[in-house]
């Protein structure tokens, strides 16, 4: 875990980690979030509402999505973060169990009055394509 402190942090800084998403990860989701729609756990439905394009369900967006608190809070800044808020939040691709994602995040500004930076972060898939993208705003609290 980074714990870069406000004092610390430049325009241009980047960071990336890689994740798997597992079923047991969709399973642990679905279970917090309640969500139990059939897209994100039925095989035969996914394949059939894509119009045969999905060959098996799709994983949770906001699992997905979720991966921009770990680059946040463990990396850039790091401990010393908390998010404030996210613009432009949108998923271009679907996201299966078994991908392996990797998340990026770039600080493209900061702003010395508030103790806030913005990220532009993006998660894609193994083949390179971009699934997930926002702009995100963290304070830095030390």
């Amino acid at each position: 875990m980074n714990e870069y402190e406000f004092s610390d942090i430049q325009i241009g800084m980047t960071a990336s980690f890689v994740k798997i998403i597992t079923a047991d990860m969709e399973n642990s989701f679905r279970e917090i979030s309640g969500d139990n729609n059939p897209l994100h756990r039925d095989d035969d439905f996914a394949n059939e509402i894509s119009g045969g394009k999905f060959s098996s369900h799709v994983s949770f967006g906001m699992l997905t999505a979720s991966l921009y608190s770990t680059i946040a809070g463990m990396y850039l800044p790091g401990k010393n973060s908390l998010i404030h808020s996210f613009d432009e939040l949108s998923f271009m691709k679907p996201v299966f169990a078994g991908d392996r994602l990797t998340v990026e995040g770039k600080i493209t500004e900061k702003y010395d009055d508030l103790q806030l930076i913005r990220l532009h972060v993006q998660i894609k898939n193994q083949d390179g394509k971009k699934v997930s993208k926002a702009k995100m705003k963290v304070l830095v609290l030390k």
